[in-house]
């Protein structure tokens, strides 16, 4: 028997053999640790990249852990979303040719469009989706507050509900507290 055709009944055998489960589950196992240190890295963020938001409910969580991020690692832009962005004028209020920027000019417009691009990488596709009409950083992270947390009105008015599920949360007359938490289950 030649030697390719040795191999050939080898890799035939093995494929059926306990070394190639064996290498299938590690397969499986490599795969499980990554899609979780993906997880992980989305959740938390990394030197190269900040939190992502997922959820909308997760919003307030993800919001500070990026607050954190971007002040760490774009400090700059944190200084543009909180003060605001505009654009360069001239003295009688005309807009500057971008050929005509300053340095200093210049570095404002970088860390202006570095936070829009930070926020939009951080953010689910189909909730930026909604914000795309917002054209600075500024108007884009509150946009993004609103459509996550709602307007004042909104939290009022989750806030009075959440005060009357709670007020009616009680026991009935000869009511077991298990029966309680069923009925309120």
């Amino acid at each position: 028997m030649s030697n390719s055709s040795e191999e050939f009944y080898n890799t035939f055998y093995n494929a059926f053999t306990s070394e190639s489960t064996d290498r299938r589950s590690e397969m499986r196992e490599y795969s499980r640790e990554i899609s979780e240190n993906l997880k992980f890295e989305n959740m938390y963020g990394s030197q190269q990249k900040p939190p992502k938001l997922m959820k909308v409910e997760d919003y307030n969580w993800w919001k500070n852990r990026f607050e954190g991020w971007v002040k760490a690692f774009a400090p700059e832009s944190w200084l543009k979303l909180t003060n605001g962005y505009t654009e360069p004028v001239k003295e009688g209020g005309e807009l500057i040719d971008a050929k005509d920027f300053t340095d200093i000019d210049i570095k404002n417009v970088v860390a202006e469009y570095k936070m829009i691009t930070l926020i939009k990488q951080s953010v689910r596709e189909d909730i930026i989706s909604l914000l795309e009409q917002e054209k600075t950083s500024k108007s884009l992270w509150e946009a993004l507050g609103r459509k996550c947390v709602g307007s004042n009105e909104i939290v009022k008015n989750k806030k009075k509900l959440l005060r009357k599920e709670f007020d009616v949360f009680s026991c009935m007359k000869n009511e077991s507290v298990c029966k309680m938490i069923e009925r309120f289950g």
